[in-house]
């Protein structure tokens, strides 16, 4: 079979031709070095070695042997501190890419570095803990790029570590000199948080020396962290080191940390590692040769392929065994096909790793090129998806807030349902959180296409994230606010309610870092090469919204304490009565079936409305006969705000309540 052989050809002689071990890359130790490539159809390979990561020339170019359809070539002396790169010939071109398995890069990525990855531990690395989430309905998640979090000048983050990982291991860093108020990786853990969402810290093209923002969705080299991160990007130890440091510090807190990864594409198509090294094999084609591009990058990988597919869950597995990730984000998930994330999760349990979460994009950016018998890890084919597998609700983030997609257009928040100029109704909201599971909702007069979801475990439930305009930007481009996105007390309220909201949902929850301040990017709605300025925390917004903030941190614990609101099963869903009420009110009671919690019964009772109203609660249990407030407009928390007679009450317009009746 020849390189140029029509791809109908060349590409079943691939899949017939992969490599079963799991030994490809290089293979280090002091002794000796072995270098194995996956490229069947290419007439010889080499590897070449460079005494430096900018060398013109390399010292040696030694060739490989191919042999049970893998080139292989070991050399007997420590390569310790050189860098290497493979040369291949496909019938009369000749190409030369780093590894696509490297371990360890040169500045910006352009060659794979021999390391001794034992000396890029910590102390105490064999130690790292942290203790996972039972199950992702216990998870809360916070999502944040790496830069953004300790950017912000006010906070006093040391000047070396600013928009670098060891910022995440630095202890006693406040908000300024005029508060007491923690800032960094204190606040997280004082927070109620329980897992940090990085968005992409693989190595991704850019020039790791320049200041330039990028919010890192430009894939280079899949197995390594993204050294601009780094206190010395052009050292290959150190983005490993440090990346592992800032994992331990997280662990010591009791975060776990979730990558980000974004498998769907690469940022360079003809020159992308992936294609140096096997030609057109890693991407998925149209009929007429030209490259499908579901990802609105160029091109989009093709999961589904053999050897993408193991390239896949072997990267995955690297990052749990040698850095302890505690989970994965599929970026466009869509374009991933059902069997490779299946097999994913299925791999993750047998090697013992049950407890690393996953879950992604269930949708993709463009056509979808995955075609029978494959299907698409979407939302349509989440039936298909093993349990263990969570997707984003993107229902619960539009009918709560309004659509992403119209930044004037509001939702449930802004009293907006029901109004000509609004497509969602209470339903909509109800039926999300609810997670949109498939449980018997006939008296809430939920269409069928709105209970998708097996069970909660399959759901992730989020009012913003890094895409589109913040929270507290939606509710100012929505609310007649002009450009202001100064603190406002309206809003303040409307993100209450928010939280009152989400963290009495079903599902995994997540929510982008500083929505529990009113973050602000003024208006920006996709800041993926913004200014620093636009997209840095701004920790001085927390101290001056910590109302705002204390009110996140009492709903946190109101989740946490009461364990239905993280069931897993349909047991608490079946359980939720909601009572029908007009437009932009909710009353919801939700029962505790197993009879574990310190509370017999919850209730939520939220108006967003312009009018006082009154509700009429209402359960299949026994409703109590009095009840006490952990929420209300002001503040949320465990400690008791004031008791309730009776089920029908009155609340008062931008208001939300959190009832418990203890036993």
């Amino acid at each position: 079979m020849k390189a140029n052989e029509p791809l109908e050809k060349r590409i079943p002689y691939l899949e017939d031709h992969m490599y079963t071990g799991t030994d490809l890359g290089l293979t280090y130790s002091t002794q000796n070095s072995l270098f194995k490539v996956w490229s069947p159809l290419a007439k010889k390979a080499w590897v070449n070695l460079y005494d430096t990561n900018e060398s013109d020339k390399p010292l040696k170019k030694m060739e490989m042997t191919l042999d049970e359809n893998v080139w292989s070539l070991t050399v007997d002396e420590n390569l310790e501190g050189f860098f290497y790169t493979y040369s291949f010939l496909h019938d009369s071109t000749k190409t030369e890419s780093a590894d696509i398995y490297s371990k360890a890069v040169g500045l910006n990525g352009n060659r794979s570095a021999i390391v001794d990855l034992a000396k890029t531990n910590p102390s105490n690395w064999s130690d790292d803990f942290f203790t996972p989430a039972e199950k992702i309905t216990d998870a809360v998640i916070w999502e944040v790029h790496v830069e953004d979090f300790s950017s912000d000048p006010q906070a006093s983050f040391s000047g070396d570590n600013r928009g670098k990982y060891l910022a995440f291991a630095e202890e006693g860093v406040i908000v300024n000199d005029e508060t007491d108020q923690p800032a960094g990786l204190d606040y997280l853990a004082e927070s109620g948080i329980n897992y940090v969402h990085l968005i992409p810290v693989f190595d991704f093209e850019n020039n790791e020396l320049s200041p330039a923002y990028n919010w890192g969705y430009d894939p280079k080299n899949y197995m390594v962290p993204e050294g601009k991160y780094a206190s010395k990007p052009e050292d290959p130890v150190s983005r490993i080191k440090e990346f592992k440091e800032m994992i331990a510090a997280l662990h010591r807190k009791n975060i776990g940390v979730v990558m980000d990864v974004v498998y769907n594409h690469t940022f360079f198509s003809e020159t992308s590692h992936f294609q140096l090294s096997v030609p057109d094999y890693y991407y998925r084609q149209n009929s007429d040769g030209s490259w499908t591009n579901g990802s609105g990058c160029g091109n989009e990988t093709a999961s589904e392929r053999k050897m993408m597919r193991k390239y896949i869950i072997e990267s995955i597995l690297y990052w749990v065994e040698e850095y302890h990730i505690d989970g994965f984000r599929f970026d466009l998930m869509g374009l991933h096909d059902v069997n490779t994330m299946n097999l994913l999760r299925e791999t993750l349990n047998e090697k013992g790793y049950e407890h690393v979460i996953l879950y992604g994009e269930p949708w993709n950016a463009g056509s979808v090129a995955i075609f029978e018998p494959n299907k698409p890890a979407d939302k349509f084919h989440i039936g298909d998806l093993t349990d263990g597998i969570a997707i984003f609700n993107d229902e619960f983030r539009d009918a709560i807030k309004g659509s992403v997609f119209e930044k004037d257009a509001g939702g449930f928040l802004q009293g907006a349902n029901g109004q000509d100029h609004s497509p969602y109704s209470n339903n909509d909201l109800i039926a999300s959180i609810l997670a949109n599971t498939q449980i018997d909702a006939g008296r809430f007069h939920l269409p069928d296409e709105k209970k998708w979801a097996r069970h909660p475990g399959q759901v992730i439930t989020y009012s913003s994230a890094h895409d589109n305009l913040t929270l507290y930007d939606k509710l100012v481009a929505s609310s007649n606010k002009g450009d202001n996105y100064e603190r406002d007390i309206e809003l303040i309220q409307m993100n209450k309610i928010n939280a009152a909201i989400l963290f009495t949902s079903l599902g995994g929850l997540f929510f982008m870092a500083g929505e529990e301040w009113g973050r602000t990017k003024f208006g920006d709605d996709n800041s993926f090469k913004s200014s620093i300025d636009v997209n840095q925390l701004d920790w001085g917004r927390a101290y001056e919204n910590k109302d705002l903030v204390n009110y996140y941190r009492g709903m946190m614990a109101i989740r946490h304490a009461y364990a239905p609101l993280r069931d897993n099963t349909n047991e608490t869903g079946d359980a939720i009565y909601f009572s029908q009420l007009r437009e932009n009110v909710l009353a919801y009671t939700i029962p505790d079936t197993s009879g574990d919690s310190d509370w017999s019964m919850m209730a939520v009772i939220v108006n967003t409305s312009q009018h006082t109203e009154r509700v009429e609660l209402k359960s299949s249990y026994p409703l109590p006969k009095e009840w006490m407030i952990l929420a209300n407009r002001h503040a949320a928390g465990l400690s008791s705000l004031g008791t309730v007679l009776g089920n029908s009450l009155l609340i008062n317009p931008r208001e939300a309540l959190v009832l418990v009746a203890p036993k």
